[in-house]
């Protein structure tokens, strides 16, 4: 067994920790600039406070442990099933036939896929590969993908060419996905270049769409997609928090509950 003395942080690592804890997230490039050393040294640090369980530690950074943790794709597939599938019901209830609708990244805009397969005369754009999986064989359905750069597991597209894609549409909905809302009514991400093409996709879009389960209202994300009066509706499965209910407003605001035995109840609260 080492020695208490081996588990004792340096001057360094406790900073690290210190900003993963007030930010929620940091990449290595930024400490490595911050602390004036190289990458190599900075990862070093993560894997140790990895290690340690102070920290998480992600492909290019280290976000919190706990509610500021940035889940994997296949963690966040698994979890919430059900939920996550009467959101996207939810969410597909609103859209008509004949609409063209943006449709983000993300396990819950995956289950909105599904819950779109069945309509009919739909143009769907989106920067996902796995929606395109899920809907290319939807006879009522046109998809179509951004293109651009892979970023991620979740094999979601970014970059230049998919907001540029993005911006000769106009679309009916852009459907947008997060990691976290905050009480100041901030809507947060980890990716910059995921985040350019959500923005993209609601700037050409006539309404706008925020399709969120419960539990991002407990959690942190390091970047702003928006601010939650940029969205016209709010899908999630139970009441927010009361200051963001405040913020939300009941007209906005759509509850999906329901269980796995039986058919979605939605309720506009």
């Amino acid at each position: 067994m080492p020695a208490l003395e081996d588990n004792a942080l340096n001057d360094r690592q406790s900073q690290i920790v210190d900003r993963v804890e007030r930010l929620g997230f940091v990449t290595i490039e930024a400490l490595a600039e911050e602390f004036r050393v190289s990458s190599q040294t900075v990862r070093r640090e993560i894997i140790r406070l990895d290690e340690l369980g102070l920290i998480h530690r992600f492909h290019g950074g280290a976000g919190r442990c706990g509610s500021g943790e940035r889940l994997s794709h296949e963690v966040k597939r698994q979890r919430e099933t059900g939920l996550k599938a009467r959101i996207g019901e939810a969410m597909a209830s609103r859209v008509q036939e004949g609409q063209s609708i943006f449709l983000d990244v993300g396990t819950t805009a995956e289950a909105t896929a599904q819950a779109l397969r069945d309509k009919n005369q739909l143009t769907i754009v989106t920067p996902s590969a796995n929606i395109a999986l899920i809907l290319f064989d939807a006879p009522g359905v046109e998809i179509n993908l951004t293109g651009g750069r892979i970023v991620g597991r979740d094999l979601s597209m970014a970059g230049p060419a998919a907001v540029g894609s993005v911006m000769r549409h106009r679309f009916d909905w852009a459907i947008i996905a997060c990691s976290a809302v905050e009480d100041d009514g901030a809507v947060l991400d980890f990716d910059a270049e995921k985040i350019a093409v959500k923005q993209a996709a609601m700037e050409v879009s006539r309404r706008q769409a925020l399709i969120a389960d419960s539990s991002k209202f407990t959690r942190s994300a390091r970047l702003e997609i928006a601010r939650l009066d940029s969205f016209d509706l709010i899908v999630t499965d139970a009441a927010p928090p009361p200051a963001l209910r405040e913020r939300i407003g009941e007209e906005r605001l759509m509850l999906a509950a329901g269980d796995r035995a039986g058919p979605a109840m939605l309720s506009m609260i």
